[in-house]
């Protein structure tokens, strides 16, 4: 029979308390995790998710857990990701799309006496802002 080790707040933090009891040898898994998948707003209703694990390797997943807890496992090591703070294409993009929106909703929506132009220039406008959130991001980070 499995009982509580630990419970969590997020779906992201319980998979990842749980992958790491399995990668020491304990069989845990995560309990509701497919209701909170399909529904997020439950996670309050049930309490938040529950790591589950077998009563006979549940002290060793509590003590692993507490080590977590304790930043036993942090390392001083930095990220060896990249940092997207340096991105030309992201800020260029992002003040493109700000421009072209106001221009996109007028050509969706058109002036009162013009419908059917309207309509034939909707599908241009959306066209054309996704070329620009997309396609200008692209050429300004090859040409970097």
């Amino acid at each position: 029979m499995s009982i509580e080790v630990g419970r969590f707040h997020d779906l992201h933090e319980a998979e990842l308390a749980a992958a790491l009891l399995r990668s020491a040898g304990i069989r845990a898994e995560v309990a509701d995790h497919h209701l909170i998948g399909m529904d997020p707003l439950m996670q309050r209703a049930v309490g938040g998710l529950r790591v589950m694990a077998p009563d006979d390797e549940a002290a060793d997943a509590r003590a692993i857990l507490a080590r977590v807890q304790a930043g036993e496992f942090v390392s001083d090591a930095p990220d060896d990701l990249p940092s997207a703070a340096g991105a030309p294409g992201r800020d260029a993009g992002l003040a493109l799309g700000v421009l072209a929106a106001p221009w996109a909703v007028a050509g969706m929506l058109g002036a009162r006496r013009s419908v059917s132009a309207r309509r034939r220039f909707a599908p241009l406008a959306i066209i054309l802002l996704v070329a620009l959130l997309v396609g200008l991001p692209l050429v300004l980070r090859i040409m970097a």
